[in-house]
């Protein structure tokens, strides 16, 4: 038998590597092959489980799938199971020729092995699966697309009862391919005629609460991504995990097109991997760390808004009989954990489950909205958390959050009182300055331009309005108003445009970084930094010629709320208050370090406060006290100052973290815009906090420019200006950078 399973590799072998002869070969392994192929078809499975498939030569591939249709022919047992382990291989995102190659091959080959392929129901709906996930990125195929949803819709129409066991990720697959016109037209034979798909189909309900097998949601992550992602979940702590995620984006998620990979990646972690009871007593990274770090390179608004219902998909349709806890626990932690330090997270998940469950279907919205709440009942009784109630008292969540808190969760937490009536006169009297998380209406989130934007989100519709349970999606740059046509199913695409930015400092990329060494620290960051992100990295021109108005219309700053808006107006008051001012300062660089906000609409709304017309510096008086061994005793004048200490609250850390490359940007940017940043953070950065790495940082973040070109055009800028200080802290710059002497005296 030895010999024989040699004898049967090295005929296999030759089919794949030899195709002028591969029909010899094979009438050799019809004559000794004594069972059934089944040696030759574990070897074939053996191939397309391949961690490095992707390597395997296209001339191989297309022998892998003549022998496969050879084998169909006179009917080998287990083919269903090495088409299975192929449709893995078939990597969404990826318009690569190989992967596109790949598409053909498999297409190609189920059209002419339809009938085969018809009798494994398994398979079917696996196909199908693959196929509607896929379509979305070979737009720029039409040709291979048109064959994959052909193919996609014959199975579906033909083979529904077998795809109904995918459950209700199935309708998240349509959700996305409806705009296509084939799939559309599908959809609305489900909504309205669903007996015409399957006599046993009573309607989509039945397939939203249907969870999805794990089966399904592996198939869309291929096995090398599945081995990698593995190895980080079950063997990394969560203090040095970073360097592997990083690592894992960059090999995988690092093109535009590799976005759509983001849901299947989610749903992978939440419903596939589900960690032992040891791995949870460990100090590994847990699953709601991993997301969260994996949420914050997500740069797309659409991309951010189909990651969230990726997360919470299981809680619209959440059922203890049939889901289980391990599928909600994600989303639970991250909500919880994330309110103290982003709180604006949370506030957002939150606003986001309360928009979901009232207009993802208005028919069902009073049983999503119990699901939901039985969601977190159930974390709550099985210990996932101790109480909710630590969102809802917290002191940073505003009242609105604790409405829709009680909105979805009415037996876990008090209704919100109402206020006083002589408070009630009051708001309406002089409405709050800073309210830059109140979310009393989707568009209270969104700049005033992106409210009547295409993405803007639409109130929903009373359900008596609509004619269908649940609309279809229709695409993204061309949403329409018509009851007919209106997203109900998929509001989020409309609502959220946001993108995550999860900056802790445990979360964030760690790069090593030798504070001893000034000199060096450049080469440092370029040869062992992080790679240059589009939102973080400085443009040769920026675009600083836009107006205050202009840049606090962009659709990045909706997080903001009405905090930037508050602040230049009370910029422009005729008596502007420092100090209040001093104090929205310090809070939007906070959350500008936090999220992925625009740099240049930031620089520019910050820079106004340095105008002619508002002089509010007093430099000489916080170095001279600073130096004097006091702090902050000239705030109420310099609110440069503001900027500078919360800045070194980021930056303070041996690691660059995205929070520190962000601020550090900022500050470089407000150079460019004529602020002048490099000699305050200069001085902040050597006398304040005695750590000069953080100005030589600072330097990093300019296109053009050495830490010598930046130490004398800042000196003499010094020296100009305040020529006492200049001489004052001359000895501290030599301390901290012994090389200066050599070329300070340019700038005497």
């Amino acid at each position: 038998m030895h010999s024989h399973g040699e004898l049967v590799n090295g005929l296999v072998y030759g089919i794949l590597t030899v195709p002028a002869e591969g029909n010899t070969y094979l009438r050799h392994l019809n004559i000794v092959s004594r069972d059934g192929f089944a040696h030759a078809i574990s070897r074939l499975k053996l191939l397309a489980t391949a961690h490095r498939f992707a390597r395997v030569r296209p001339e191989v591939r297309l022998q892998l799938f003549w022998l496969l249709s050879e084998l169909v022919k006179v009917s080998a047992h287990g083919m269903d199971q090495v088409v299975l382990a192929l449709t893995r291989q078939v990597r969404s995102g990826d318009v690569t020729q190989g992967n596109v190659k790949l598409c053909w091959l498999m297409v190609r080959f189920a059209q002419a092995n339809y009938a085969w392929l018809s009798t494994f129901p398994v398979l079917v709906a696996t196909t199908v699966y693959m196929l509607g996930r896929v379509a979305l990125d070979h737009s720029r195929v039409p040709d291979l697309r048109t064959a994959e949803c052909e193919l996609a819709i014959r199975l579906l129409r033909e083979r529904f009862h077998e795809c109904c066991m995918i459950g209700r990720d199935l309708v998240r697959m349509l959700q996305d391919v409806a705009r296509i016109p084939v799939f559309h037209d599908l959809w609305q034979d489900m909504l309205q005629q669903p007996q015409s798909l399957s006599p046993l189909f009573a309607g989509i309900e039945q397939l939203l609460w249907t969870p999805t097998p794990p089966m399904f949601l592996a198939n869309r992550i291929t096995y090398e991504m599945e081995t990698r992602l593995r190895f980080i979940l079950e063997n990394l702590p969560a203090t040095s995990y970073s360097r592997n995620l990083m690592w894992f984006v960059q090999r995988y998620l690092s093109t535009p097109e590799s976005e759509s990979l983001f849901s299947d990646l989610i749903r992978y972690i939440i419903g596939v991997f589900h960690p032992s009871n040891a791995v949870l007593a460990s100090n590994v990274v847990p699953r709601y760390v991993f997301l969260g770090g994996l949420l914050r390179f997500i740069r797309s608004p659409v991309v951010a808004a189909n990651a969230k219902l990726a997360l919470f998909y299981d809680w619209l349709f959440y059922d203890p009989k049939s889901d289980t806890i391990m599928n909600i626990e994600p989303g639970v932690l991250i909500i919880v954990q994330s309110v103290d330090k982003y709180t604006f997270m949370t506030a957002s998940f939150i606003e986001f489950l309360a928009y979901e469950s009232d207009a993802y279907s208005p028919e069902l919205a009073a049983a999503i909205r119990g699901s939901i709440g039985l969601t977190m009942h159930d974390a709550v009784e099985k210990g996932v958390i101790l109480s909710i109630m630590l969102i809802y008292e917290h002191p940073r969540i505003e009242v609105d959050i604790r409405q829709n808190l009680y909105h979805l969760f009415p037996q876990l937490v008090p209704p919100v009182p109402e206020p006083a009536p002589s408070e009630a006169s009051a708001d309406d009297a002089e409405p709050a300055k800073n309210d830059d998380a109140m979310l009393l209406d989707p568009t209270d989130m969104l700049p005033p331009a992106a409210v009547n934007s295409e993405l803007a989100p639409e109130p929903p519709k009373p359900a008596a309005e609509l004619p269908l349970p649940i609309a279809a999606p229709q695409p993204i740059r061309t949403i329409s108003a018509s009851p007919k046509t209106s997203i109900a199913l998929d509001p989020a695409l409309r609502m959220f445009q946001e993108e995550f930015g999860i900056a802790d400092t445990e979360l964030a990329p760690e790069i090593p970084t030798d504070t001893g060494n000034i000199d060096g620290i450049s080469d440092m960051i370029v040869e062992d930094g992080a790679p240059e992100d589009a939102a973080l990295v400085a443009t040769t021109e920026p675009q600083y010629e836009i107006s205050v108005e202009q840049a606090l219309e962009d659709t990045s700053l909706w997080l903001f709320g009405s905090t930037l808006q508050a602040f230049v107006d009370s910029v422009a008051a005729a008596e502007p208050d420092v100090k209040q001012i001093g104090g929205s300062v310090k809070e939007i660089v906070d959350m500008f370090a936090q999220s992925e906000a625009s740099i240049s609409a930031i620089t520019r709304i910050l820079a106004s406060i340095f105008s002619d017309s508002l002089d509010m510096e007093d430099v000489e008086t916080n170095v001279e006290l600073a130096l004097a061994g006091e702090s902050d005793g000239g705030l109420e004048h310099d609110l440069l100052h503001y900027i500078l200490t919360t800045a070194a609250d980021y930056a303070h850390t041996t690691d660059m973290t995205n929070s520190t490359r962000r601020v550090l940007q900022l500050l470089a940017q407000l150079t460019e815009a004529k602020v002048d940043v490099g000699f305050r953070w200069l001085l902040y950065s050597v006398i304040n906090t005695g750590k000069p790495v953080q100005y030589a940082r600072y330097v990093e973040q300019y296109v053009e420019g050495t830490l010598q070109s930046a130490l004398v055009r800042d000196l003499g800028v010094l020296q100009e200006q305040f020529p006492g200080l200049f001489y004052t802290v001359l000895p501290q710059i030599y301390a901290a950078f012994p090389d200066a002497r050599k070329f300070t005296d340019s700038a005497r």
